[in-house]
């Protein structure tokens, strides 16, 4: 656990912040660099991004502080104390409101939007999670597995669970993405200029089933759960079945149709 990258004594850079800011960069990096293909300007997608990392975050925020209220309603002081660490990834949802407000103000072909964005949001988790490992949140369930991670005494996985090992569930979710990015690339480089929209279909199903199954080892307050599940395995469950549907109707679709 290393929370803090450098001390400068009146102001701390945290880890957590700059493996956050580094994931979202090079997310929105690729996510330009694949929508030049069809002649959608770079700078616009920067400016786009602006609004969606802003809304993302907020969204984040907003998701992880009500999953957290029982903790929240006693600290109101630390809401907006984001650059500590809690952010619910699907809270980032929110970011699509920019998005789809460029797709009709620009005319942006919408499935090659879709390839750029669900992989770019996969690779930015990838990078992201390893803040949240240095950073001692979303941390998993004890484990009597041989690479259980053991927290030092003042975090809160200590604090929760002692000194038991617990899953680093942030580190299966990074490693899981990390593959799949690596996958959405090989497809985009044989189908993303003559099928848009089939890989981020695909994007659509498989990062939300990353997080579905990891969740399976995360550590979560009783009240988190729904009929079994928690509420991030349900909001998964959705998009993998909006990603099914869309992925159908996009191989139905006549080669290189927008």
């Amino acid at each position: 656990m290393h929370p803090v990258l450098f001390d400068f004594g009146f102001f701390q850079l945290r880890t957590y912040g700059v493996l956050v800011t580094l994931g979202v960069l090079l997310g929105v990096w690729f996510a330009a660099k694949h929508l030049k293909r069809f002649s959608i300007p770079e700078n616009k997608v920067w400016d786009v991004a602006v609004y969606a990392m802003v809304f993302g975050i907020v969204g984040a925020r907003l998701a992880f502080v009500i999953q957290h209220w029982s903790y929240f309603q006693n600290h109101i002081d630390e809401i907006f104390k984001v650059w500590e660490g809690g952010l619910t990834f699907y809270g980032v949802l929110l970011g699509v409101i920019p998005i789809l407000w460029a797709i009709w103000r620009y005319r942006w072909n919408f499935w090659a939007v879709l390839d750029a964005t669900i992989p770019g949001v996969t690779l930015g988790i990838a990078i992201g999670r390893w803040g949240c490992f240095f950073n001692g949140c979303c941390y998993g369930k004890p484990t009597d597995l041989p690479w259980g991670v053991v927290y030092p005494e003042y975090s809160e996985p200590h604090l929760q669970f002692g000194g038991v090992p617990v899953h680093p569930s942030q580190i299966y979710e990074s490693v899981g993405d990390a593959i799949l990015f690596l996958l959405y690339l090989y497809l985009l480089k044989r189908y993303g200029q003559r099928r848009p929209g089939v890989v981020g279909a695909v994007a659509l199903i498989f990062t939300p089933l990353v997080r579905f199954l990891v969740d399976f080892t995360r550590a979560y307050e009783p009240n988190a759960y729904i009929l079994g599940l928690t509420f991030n395995q349900w909001i998964a469950v959705g998009l993998m079945l909006s990603g099914l549907l869309l992925l159908t109707y996009r191989l139905k679709a006549t080669p290189s149709e927008g």
